[in-house]
């Protein structure tokens, strides 16, 4: 079964928890296909930008917390695909070579839902 994990925000706790939802599934060994959307995909560039706007936020910066970490250890699994919205990225000017090496491709939400055939966990 692949689930799927709708992110549309760059803010620090945020992104932590798509990226610890998405290394549990596929430690249980589920695929799991991310979608980066409206603000998420600016915390996916080569030049990323992350906000915290609240404490769980600091306090994860603060420890060394971050979403990259998780992900690269979901995706090691070989289970986990990142998707960069083609919307997103045409709003803010991004293409494919301006995104960090965890970004497989971008692709619409068309792709993503099609592919995604179990839960749909949704972050914004």
């Amino acid at each position: 079964m692949r689930h799927g994990v709708l992110v549309g925000t760059n803010e620090r706790s945020r992104l932590l928890y798509a990226a610890m939802e998405t290394v549990i599934r596929a430690s249980l060994g589920d695929e799991v296909t991310v979608f980066l959307t409206m603000d998420a995909v600016k915390a996916f560039t080569k030049d990323p930008t992350v906000i915290e706007t609240t404490t769980s936020s600091r306090l994860a910066k603060d420890a060394g917390e971050d979403h990259i970490s998780h992900l690269r250890k979901a995706k090691s699994s070989g289970r986990v695909e990142v998707l960069a919205c083609s919307y997103a990225s045409k709003l803010f000017h991004l293409s494919k070579e301006d995104y960090m090496d965890l970004v497989d491709d971008v692709a619409g939400i068309t792709t993503f839902v099609s592919q995604v055939d179990g839960q749909i966990i949704s972050v914004w």
